[in-house]
């Protein structure tokens, strides 16, 4: 018993470094801003993959990184974009366009639009970690996990708005918000992904 304690006690010890390291190599890899979309497809795969499955060091990080670099520098690009123009569109209807003027309810709907995109992005980024595919079928896959598991969206928005509150409320949590994001959303992420990959897929997933 008291083997089994230590041995726990060793693996919650090493898992802890881990989450310090995989914050430090996705901040020192996110400096130049437009690597970020690369930082968070390695920072999911390597959560997954060390923290989650026991399997690979936080070295990982970089082999993701090198590997699903282009795509997901892409694909950050892409939606860093929607971000400007839907952000753009809230000011100029909060600040340019009367109280009273038919369009002033406008914001509400981009302000959703927002929210949506920023769930669409997780599923993104998590799935372009977890599977290989095209830039253009990946947008469309995530797009289609968006929609298809709604109920699971809409908690994964309230999620990431609790957590965001929270680092607000408490600023030293900004250190760590790169890994307790995909922390709590990879069991959500994962029960959706599992919905979609085959029997074969599945079994080699459980028998790693």
């Amino acid at each position: 018993m008291g083997k089994l304690f230590d041995n726990k006690f060793i693996d919650g010890i090493n898992k802890i470094a881990d989450v310090f390291i995989l914050c430090f190599f996705f901040l020192v890899c996110s400096i130049p801003v437009f690597t970020m979309g690369a930082s968070m497809t390695a920072m999911y795969y390597t959560m997954h993959k060390c923290i989650f499955k026991n399997r690979g060091y936080t070295t990982d990080f970089f082999r993701s990184f090198k590997e699903n670099f282009r795509q997901a520098t892409v694909s950050w690009v892409v939606f860093l974009v929607l971000f400007t123009i839907l952000t753009g569109d809230i000011y100029i209807m909060r600040n340019f366009v009367k109280p009273d003027s038919p369009f002033a309810a406008a914001s509400i709907f981009f302000t959703v639009l927002l929210v949506f995109t920023i769930v669409w992005m997780t599923y993104h980024f998590a799935y372009i970690a977890r599977f290989e595919n095209g830039i253009k079928a990946s947008f469309k896959i995530s797009a289609i996990f968006l929609v298809a598991n709604i109920g699971w969206s809409l908690l994964i928005a309230v999620i990431i708005g609790i957590v965001l509150y929270l680092t607000y409320r408490f600023v030293f949590l900004v250190i760590f918000l790169p890994v307790i994001l995909p922390g709590v959303l990879h069991p959500i992420l994962e029960k959706v992904f599992r919905k979609y990959m085959s029997p074969e897929d599945l079994a080699k997933e459980d028998e790693q």
